[in-house]
């Protein structure tokens, strides 16, 4: 991005350490991090607005659930521009300015701090990988299978080097694995990673685990979906909330559930 070299930015780590609450913030990227940031600072006051280069924000997710929490935070006040690609940044006076453009046109958004909240990525490419036979992605992730073994055989790699999901309780689970099968002799243990849970921790929560819809009918299966608005559930009716909504994924065939989101505003209905 041109001018960022030029300009003092938040990462996640210098936002939670802040001395004084800026009237404006631009939040750039619309995935899980950005928007727990993007409502938090918001609740404080803060004029939000989020960046995301995608059509919609939680591009992996289901988009009726994206969509859903889209509208909450846009009545919270949080502008939410998507399908942008960022040009320049710079700095005037107490503000940042970030120059954009969105369906042909140029537009710009001043704040008083800006949050990049648009991934990590992995720090390997002074580890001379190729030389050891190990490969990577076009990001420079390693490539691994569900064993934890790398495209060389007697190499194994665990954590966030190795891409999505980067969750602590995964890496470990993951470390476990590539030591266990680094040195047992035995049969190899392996990770389902359809089988780990996330959450995106705004408010409302969105919840999931297993498969969506997209990545169903990718891997060439008949996907029998429902969705479940809360309006039909009794219990919201009872607390006087009807907000949110589930997803299940259903094999056709099989009618095997593949895959659970929710976007409940109140976790116990």
């Amino acid at each position: 991005m041109k001018g960022i070299q030029n300009v003092h930015y938040l990462t996640n780590e210098e936002a939670l350490n802040l001395q004084e609450l800026p009237q404006s913030l631009c939040v750039i990227g619309g995935r899980a991090l950005g928007l727990e940031f993007a409502q938090m600072y918001a609740q404080f006051g803060t004029r939000v607005t989020v960046l995301q280069r995608s059509q919609r924000i939680l591009p992996e997710g289901e988009p009726v659930v994206s969509n859903a929490l889209a509208g909450y935070m846009k009545e919270m006040g949080i502008g939410i521009k998507t399908g942008v690609t960022i040009k320049t940044i710079e700095e005037k006076g107490s503000n940042k300015v970030v120059k954009y453009t969105s369906k042909r046109k140029n537009l710009l958004v001043k704040s008083e701090q800006v949050l990049f909240a648009t991934g990590r990525r992995p720090n390997t490419e002074d580890l001379q990988l190729s030389a050891a036979g190990v490969e990577t992605d076009e990001k420079g992730f390693v490539k691994v299978n569900n064993q934890m073994q790398t495209s060389a055989l007697h190499v194994w790699a665990a954590g966030d080097v190795t891409g999505e999901p980067m969750l602590e309780t995964i890496a470990a689970k993951e470390g476990l694995v590539a030591v266990e099968n680094a040195f047992s002799k035995g049969p190899k243990k392996r990770i389902n990673f359809d089988e780990v849970p996330s959450a995106v921790f705004t408010y409302p929560e969105v919840a999931r685990v297993g498969l969506t819809e997209s990545q169903v009918k990718a891997r060439g299966m008949h996907c029998s979906c429902v969705t479940l608005p809360f309006d039909l559930v009794p219990k919201a009716h009872v607390i006087g909330d009807m907000r949110g909504l589930l997803k299940l994924v259903i094999n056709n065939d099989t009618k095997q559930i593949l895959g659970y989101t929710s976007y409940p505003l109140t976790p116990q209905t």
